[in-house]
This record gives structure tokens, sequence and C-alpha cells, in this order.
């Protein structure tokens, strides 16, 4: 019974670390129609952040929100510079391209700056461990679970009270009705877009004291996200966190009673089973089609 519990509760802090990054991409997609390739690049961004921060002196507690506001403001670049320019109003097939392209120059520019080997990073909770009711839990990944928790219920509060939570709704629901509504369509658009690679950015700089931090670290948890947000429902941000926390709970389940080399196919077969039955994924009929 103690190795079931213990299993339930590794599977919920998985979970929590996916919906993170999960909710990044399903947010770009669901506001913008872009299908963000560049997401896993983000995530490595976020890495890196950290890493240069703490190199630089600063401790971890510190360098971590200072690595998503780097993480945002090249966001807020390529957004400006690429995005708007190459991919709103052209479909989703056009934002794989390019982003895709994004997302090899920003790796391409971490290897030159960084190099391609692997390198170490330092937290605080990384070697902490505590047993609550006999159960085993790691410092680092209850860092993560909590943290993670903590930026979804704040993000989730934001987006119901907030004037500007409110009005990304809106341009997600219809853009076209919401700039009729005298919404600021562009600035919403880019608003979303930073929020969702900043929350890549996050996932990457917590998860990278468990990794450690290369350029293509990122590219697992992509292809985890979308494994999520698929199952989800792409664009749904509720189903994004079920869908997080479905192949959290699954990959702990099969790894600790079927095998571990079989778990990454997992998730895709989730996936076809859900897809078979629910075409549109767990929850994509929520609110954040735009059309």
């Amino acid at each position: 019974m103690d190795l079931l519990f213990q299993t339930l509760l590794n599977g919920l802090m998985l979970g929590a670390g996916y919906a993170l990054v999960a909710v990044g991409l399903t947010l770009v997609f669901g506001t913008l129609h872009v299908v963000n390739f560049a997401h896993g690049a983000f995530f490595a961004l976020g890495g890196y952040g950290v890493l240069l921060l703490q190199q630089m002196g600063l401790p971890y507690l510190a360098a971590l929100p200072l690595a998503v506001l780097l993480v945002a403001a090249v966001g807020f670049a390529c957004e400006i510079a690429i995005v708007r320019r190459a991919i709103y109003d052209r479909g989703e097939h056009g934002s794989i391209i390019v982003t895709f392209a994004a997302g090899q120059a920003i790796v391409a520019a971490i290897i030159l700056v960084a190099g391609p080997d692997p390198m170490p990073v330092a937290s605080p909770f990384a070697q902490a461990t505590t047993t609550v009711f006999g159960l085993f839990l790691s410092g680092q990944r209850l860092f993560i679970a909590v943290v993670s928790l903590v930026v979804l219920i704040g993000f989730a509060a934001w987006l119901k009270r907030s004037v500007r939570g409110q009005q990304l709704l809106a341009v997600a629901q219809n853009a076209r009705g919401a700039l009729y509504s005298g919404i600021d369509v562009p600035t919403i658009r880019a608003l979303a877009f930073v929020l969702g690679v900043s929350a890549a950015g996050l996932s990457g700089a917590l998860l990278a004291s468990i990794i450690s931090a290369f350029p293509t670290m990122g590219d697992a948890n992509m292809i985890t996200a979308f494994t999520v947000v698929i199952l989800g429902g792409l664009g749904s941000i509720p189903g994004a966190l079920l869908g997080a926390m479905a192949i959290g709970l699954g990959n702990a389940f099969f790894e600790t009673y079927v095998s571990v080399s079989w778990t990454p196919a997992l998730g895709w077969v989730l996936v076809i089973v859900v897809l078979l039955l629910w075409p549109q994924g767990l929850m994509g009929r929520a609110q954040l089609h735009r059309h």
C-alpha cells in the first residue's frame, strides 16, 4: 500500500511539472493559433538563464525569477521581430516552419555561447529529502510542484478576475470581435506569447537542477508538452491541466508496475485512445478556441 501511495504522490508531482510547460504551449495555440515549435528552446533558455545568473554570483532563488524575465524579454523580441510579422493570420501550418526555425536558431545560439556539454545547475533543494506519513519526498521535485501549483493558480485567478485576463480570453474566442470591441488585440497577442514562453522558461529553470542544462534539454519536454495538450484538447487550459495529471500519473504507475523502458510510449498510446473516443481531446471544446 505504501508503494501505491508513493507512486500516486510521484505522479501528482510529475503532473504538476508537466502542467506548467503544457499550459504555456496551449495558451499560445489557443490565443494565437500558433503551434509553437520553439517552446522547447525557450525551456532550455530558462535553464541556461539560471545557470548564467548563478555564475554571476546570484543565489538560486534570486536567479529563478530573473531567468524567467530574461526568457520573457527574448520572447517579446521574438514576438515583435518574427511572430507578428510572419505568422499571425496565416494559419497553423506556417507557424510550424517559422517557430521551428526560431527554436533551432535559439538552440544554435546557446551552443555558440555555452557549448554543447551539459552543465550542472545548483539548487539548495537538490539534496534535501523529507518523509511524510512514510512517503519519501524529494526536495527539488516538491519545490517544483509547489511553484507550479502557485503559478497555475495565480494565472487562473488572473485570467478570471483581471481586465487583461478577460481581454486575453476574448481574443482567444474571437479576435475580430475583440478588436471591434476596442480591445488592443496586438498587445494582447504579444502578452499571450510572452506568458506562454515564460511558462516554458520557468519550467526549464526549475528542472535544470535535476537534469542539468544542455542545449537540447527542451526537446523531450516539448514532446511531453505536445502529448499533454493534444490529450487535453488543443487550446484548452483546463484540458492541459487534466492531460498533465493524466500523463504524470500514467507515467508514474507505468514505471513502477510495468516497465520504465516502455513509459515514453504510454503518452502517445493515451493520446491515440483518447482521440479515437474524443477527437477534440478530453476538453477540446473549452473556451480558448477562437473560431
